[in-house]
């Protein structure tokens, strides 16, 4: 009872560590908290459930606010909400009980423990569209640690954020003995520090200069139909009088009908953008009839121009924000289950990026940003990423702040500025190294005017993906296993 008393614990310290309260230290605390746990544990069966119980913690807390969407927006009482919200956090902790009941059932060290969770974490960002969500390595995007983001990406980052800490709690246990994951660590610090004063992509051309415009329309009237002229008008209105020359974009849904229903307002706004040497970008629902049956997209568009050849339609939707499983079976039974715009179907994952003012954009709305495998294969021929988002879903919790946090990390993967431009917050411009260079305050109604630098090349995370560290953390596991051969990981 005691060690699942501290795997709660260990698992509630987890998500302190990311925004918006960035006490990143904690994340080396819960993780080699959750070493001790997995290694004190009495059976295999006993590591399975303190696993469980440490992931219970982590998404019980650090996504508590899925909840917001649902009964804020999406009408479910809180007597549902909260045991989905539970439930949800139960099934994504089962992640973690199987690393620990992996490394204890095998009588693996630090180094087994270390891959079978960076194995979890890639398995649960892919197994049925994934959650790529609350990675380790997002904790230390303001580390040198930073560094290994263009070398191993996320991956990378998140296979230190635990090796590190438990090389301690080894340490600790082992009195000293074993330098293998001591060498390890002291490597990976070292890779962290010089990736960071390196930069592998350069600048291309002269700096452009960009309108990111927040609209801050309120979630519980944007779908309204009687809201539909206001919005227009208000974005509208931000968007009359910026500077020539200027990249504008419109977030997310910024208008919530089709573009081809309102194709003249949307095209109107575009040219006048063009006629002062500009261009505007939007995020707008997409119908296409000329498939049967008849498809709905959500997407972004470079519009006022020909439009057909400048929309990218989003690839990764959310389930139950996007799309209804099983909607034969569900769809009807709660109003959560017929949220506006929740029948998309994904675009192709063949679309070309968006052309604007010369530079080629690498596009993502809202979540797909945190798939890094994706933002990694589009960006190869791109000069910036744009994101647009709209978490006003989430109110004033932190997922909003979790979520920019971590797509600061693609910037960063792939030596790119990223421009993010949202509905109600965290409007920002991020440069190649992960920095924010300017961004605007949340619930407020305004214009970012900012420059962007673009870029080309390729980092090492661009060139190899995943695979490097996958396969990494595949062999501590694998050769874990064998006495002799974790005898030789432990001390080389």
């Amino acid at each position: 009872m005691r060690n699942l008393f501290l795997a709660l614990i260990a698992g509630l310290l987890f998500p302190l560590a990311f925004a918006p309260y960035g006490l990143w230290p904690l994340l080396l605390v819960s993780v080699a908290l959750a070493y001790w746990v997995q290694a004190s544990a009495g059976s295999a069966k006993a590591a399975l459930l303190g696993g469980w119980v440490y992931g219970l913690g982590m998404f019980g807390f650090g996504v508590a606010w899925l909840q917001v969407s649902m009964t804020d927006y999406g009408y479910m009482p809180l007597w549902m909400a909260v045991p989905a919200t539970a439930a949800f956090a139960a099934l994504l902790a089962l992640f973690y009980g199987l690393a620990f009941w992996l490394t204890r059932r095998f009588g693996g060290g630090g180094l087994m423990f270390a891959g079978a969770w960076v194995l979890a974490d890639w398995l649960r960002g892919w197994l049925l569209t994934g959650f790529p969500w609350l990675y380790g390595g997002y904790a230390l995007i303001d580390t040198p640690l930073a560094g290994l983001a263009p070398l191993g990406g996320i991956w990378l980052m998140t296979l230190a954020a635990v090796i590190l800490p438990v090389t301690a709690v080894e340490l600790v246990l082992r009195r000293g003995r074993g330098t293998g994951p001591l060498v390890l660590s002291l490597a990976l610090i070292v890779a962290g520090v010089v990736g960071g004063q390196f930069s592998f992509t350069h600048a291309e051309g002269e700096r452009q200069q960009v309108a990111l415009v927040q609209g801050n329309v309120p979630q519980d009237l944007k779908w309204l139909a009687t809201m539909r002229k206001e919005t227009r008008e208000i974005y509208a209105g931000l968007t009359e009088g910026l500077p020539e020359g200027t990249l504008v974009v419109w977030p997310e849904s910024a208008m919530i009908e089709f573009y081809q229903d309102i194709d003249d307002f949307v095209d109107d706004q575009g040219e006048a953008v063009a006629a002062k040497g500009g261009a505007l970008i939007s995020g707008l629902p997409w119908r296409d009839e000329s498939r049967s049956p008849t498809t709905y997209h959500n997407s972004i568009a470079v519009v006022g121009t020909d439009s057909d050849d400048g929309v990218y339609h989003k690839q990764k939707l959310v389930p139950f924000g996007e799309y209804v499983p099983l909607q034969g079976l569900i769809r009807g039974l709660i109003p959560f289950f017929d949220l506006p715009m929740s029948s998309f179907t994904p675009g192709s994952p063949r679309q070309p990026n968006l052309y604007a003012l010369g530079h080629e954009i690498a596009p993502f709305i809202c979540y797909e940003i945190l798939y890094p495998e994706l933002v990694a294969s589009r960006t190869g021929g791109a000069d910036v990423l744009l994101t647009i988002s709209n978490d006003a879903w989430f109110g004033t919790s932190a997922g909003p702040h979790q979520h920019f946090q971590m797509t600061r990390l693609r910037a960063l993967e792939t030596g790119r500025w990223l421009l993010r431009g949202t509905n109600n917050g965290i409007t920002a411009v991020v440069d190649h190294r992960g920095k924010v260079v300017d961004r605007l305050p949340q619930f407020e109604r305004d214009v970012l005017v900012a420059e962007y630098q673009p870029r080309r090349g390729e980092t090492p995370f661009m060139l190899a993906g995943v695979w490097p560290t996958l396969l990494l953390a595949l062999a501590f596991v694998v050769l874990g296993r064998g006495r002799r051969a974790r005898g030789l990981l432990e001390s080389f």
